[in-house]
């Protein structure tokens, strides 16, 4: 009788032996294989941690795609690129099976465009679907376009601040015009050609004057120019309206203009002052009144024979 009972506690004992075995056989399969989604307890962020480095890409640039929040043993196993979209197909898949140590914080993987026909890929919206052991599946999205070729140019103030300008908006025959370019936190913008127009009211403009930029102007500086108010041949030119223009690398055409008269107003007393010179017209000739407007409501001040 003893030994019965010696011999079915020895059965119980067998069998829970036998249990705890197959228990830890299964927990150390599953521990090992790990493969339910999000088993894992230190997982990155589901939709936050997988990004490119950038949301688009020019045609052919490197794609640069990062896992980050890594703070445990993760294995990266499988990455794919397909196009967004009903139709969207896998143009790239890539084996990577590649263990990440705790002392890694992110994982980084990059694209050269080449998709597994062994060309270049076509411009558009494609997801990146990374796979990994335990931590299932990431996804983010980029797009691919054709690169814009735009000139290059340090800085482009706007008209504004770029215009040309001249000390006086009028000058007698044979007075030396200086025309000056004030830089805008230095723009280094190049200066190609120069021209000198005049401008007829019935016949147009007429180019008589014109130089081109191979050295004089270093680009972020200040600039300036004196015209003698000879054309191409070296000859005076006659009086009229002119303009100024510079064509500019990618920053447009500067410009400003001004007049030559074949008289001089305002060359006596207050008619001296730059103002007068710059900005008065000279109406009522031979009157002690040199300003504009229309009576009583002259502008400027009164002086004698303003215009001789």
């Amino acid at each position: 009788m003893d030994s019965l009972k010696r011999s079915g506690s020895g059965i119980v004992i067998i069998s829970l032996l036998l249990l705890l075995s197959f228990s830890l056989a299964v927990f150390g399969a599953a521990e090992e294989e790990c493969c339910i989604y999000m088993e894992k307890p230190d997982c990155p962020p589901r939709y936050t941690s997988f990004r490119p480095s950038t949301d688009i890409y020019d045609e052919g640039e490197t794609v640069k795609l990062t896992l980050y929040g890594l703070n445990d043993e993760y294995k990266m196993e499988r990455i794919e690129i397909e196009g967004v979209g009903p139709r969207g197909e896998v143009v790239y898949s890539e084996e990577i099976n590649q263990n990440i140590t705790p002392a890694v914080s992110k994982w980084s993987w990059s694209w050269n465009q080449i998709g597994s026909s062994g060309e270049q890929v076509e411009t558009g919206h494609y997801f990146a679907i990374l796979e990994t052991q335990c931590c299932g599946y990431y996804r983010t999205d980029f797009r691919i376009q054709r690169k814009v070729r735009i000139p290059r140019c340090s800085c482009c103030c706007g008209s504004y601040y770029m215009d040309l300008d001249t000390t006086c908006n009028r000058y007698s025959p044979g007075e030396d015009i200086t025309v000056s370019f004030s830089n805008c936190n230095g723009c280094g913008l190049v200066f190609e050609r120069l021209y000198v127009e005049r401008e007829e009211r019935c016949c147009g403009s007429e180019v008589v004057f014109s130089r081109e930029f191979t050295d004089g102007f270093q680009p972020g500086r200040d600039w300036s120019w004196i015209w003698s108010q000879q054309n191409n041949s070296g000859n005076q030119v006659g009086p009229g309206q002119y303009t100024v223009y510079i064509e500019t690398r990618c920053c447009g055409t500067l410009s400003t203009s001004f007049n030559i008269y074949e008289r001089s107003c305002c060359q006596r007393t207050c008619c001296r002052s730059s103002y007068c010179c710059e900005r008065r017209s000279c109406y009522n000739r031979g009157s002690r009144c040199c300003g504009y407007g229309f009576w009583p409501f002259f502008l400027g001040s009164c002086c004698n024979n303003c215009c001789n």
